[in-house]
């Protein structure tokens, strides 16, 4: 007999008793009807009906932890950054140890341009995350370039996104792009060219990460004054219709 049945009997025997206990007091008025005038019997009345109480139902919130994060990363797809906050949070209030909520929120901040908050909310996520989880390669990834866009302290960003490489090599290609970009910002040339070929070679036929390792690569050879390989990055940027 599970709670939610249980909760139900309880209720139903309550409501019969309070309507035996009217009919009672109905029949008790109608004995003695003759004895008020109408105004009194009106005020009488309506103190019996507001004594006969109300029945409050509360809804629960009929999603799991999981929906409301999977639905906090469709708005963030799309855009809809309040509403995938909001989803975020829902899924923490229903379990306040849950990774992904909050590297959805690091995410949100991160968009944000609010790099602070982004920072503490990827660290919640790897602290909530066992050591040699995979997905804790994602974290941080984005932590990293939290501390590349924050200006921070670039060789702790080299550290994290070896790391990164270290939890999850199937998804070398972002960790070896983020660890270019590092090493581009650190005037290791020859390091990030290694790393950018290496990510360019590893990526999946995915137009997205492509476009993102070879605007990478643009951005080193600029730097570097290489411009015959720089023609070659352009060239295949626009035919990749950047």
């Amino acid at each position: 007999m599970g709670k939610d049945w249980i909760w139900h009997y309880i209720n139903c025997a309550r409501r019969e008793m309070m309507y035996k206990n009217r009919m009672r007091m109905g029949l008790r008025l109608k004995s003695g009807l003759r004895n008020f005038s109408t105004s009194t019997l009106a005020c009488l009345f309506s103190i019996l009906w507001g004594c006969a109480g109300h029945q409050i139902i509360i809804t629960k919130d009929p999603l799991s932890v999981e929906e409301h994060i999977k639905l906090g990363q469709a708005y963030e797809i799309k855009g809809e950054l309040e509403l995938a906050l909001q989803e975020y949070e829902k899924g923490l209030e229903k379990d306040n140890t849950n990774c992904m909520g909050y590297f959805g929120i690091g995410n949100i901040y991160y968009k944000k341009g609010n790099l602070s908050d982004a920072e503490t909310f990827y660290k919640k996520a790897i602290e909530y995350t066992d050591a040699d989880d995979p997905r804790n390669g994602l974290f941080y990834n984005n932590l990293s370039w939290v501390y590349i866009e924050g200006n921070k302290d670039l060789k702790q960003a080299e550290t994290f996104a070896q790391r990164a490489l270290s939890l999850d090599p199937s998804m070398s290609f972002v960790y070896l792009d983020t660890l270019g970009v590092v090493y581009t910002r650190l005037n290791e040339f020859e390091k990030a060219e290694e790393a950018l070929l290496s990510a360019l070679k590893n990526a999946p036929d995915d137009k997205d990460a492509l476009i993102q390792i070879n605007t990478h690569l643009f951005e080193l050879y600029e730097i570097t004054g290489n411009r015959n390989k720089l023609n070659e990055v352009s060239q295949r940027l626009q035919g990749l219709g950047k």
